[in-house]
Order: structure tokens, then sequence, then C-alpha cells
């Protein structure tokens, strides 16, 4: 199993144009979660976290509505569940 380091996670996040949310009520670690912007992930780290296998915590389900603009998982995740 590959795990890697939050800020290497966050990294990532952040080299691919998105954005993610860090939650912690411990200072220090509200600290080190920040400590993104000194080092850059090389081609070959984006490829290989890009082999993780990735997963949704949420389906996102309770969105769905037959009345709304999204009625199935597969509307709300582009195709991409």
């Amino acid at each position: 199993m590959v795990t890697l380091s939050f800020q290497v996670a966050l990294r990532w996040v952040y080299q691919q144009g998105s954005s993610a949310m860090a939650k912690s009520t411990n200072r220090e670690r509200m600290k080190q979660n920040l400590d993104i912007f000194d080092f850059e992930l090389s081609e070959e780290d984006l490829e290989r976290i890009s082999q993780v296998p990735q997963r949704r915590q949420y389906t996102g389900d309770i969105w769905l509505s037959e009345n709304g603009s999204c009625k199935t998982l597969e509307e709300l995740w582009d195709g991409d569940v």
C-alpha cells in the first residue's frame, strides 16, 4: 500500500490547479498543512502519484433529485463514478 504525506498530497492537488481544505484544530498541524510552497513535485512524482488508486469518500447521492439537474451519480460526476 502506498501512502503519501499530507503535504505531498496537498502539493499534488495544488499543482493540478485544484484546491483542498485541510481541517485541523491543532495550530502546529495547521502550519504544517500550509508548508507546500517551498517545494515542487517532479513530473516523475506526479506520474507515480497518478498511479495510486483513488476513491471518493463521499458519493454525493444527497445531491440527486428526479426534479434536479443531476438525477444519477453518473450525471453528478460526469460519468466518472
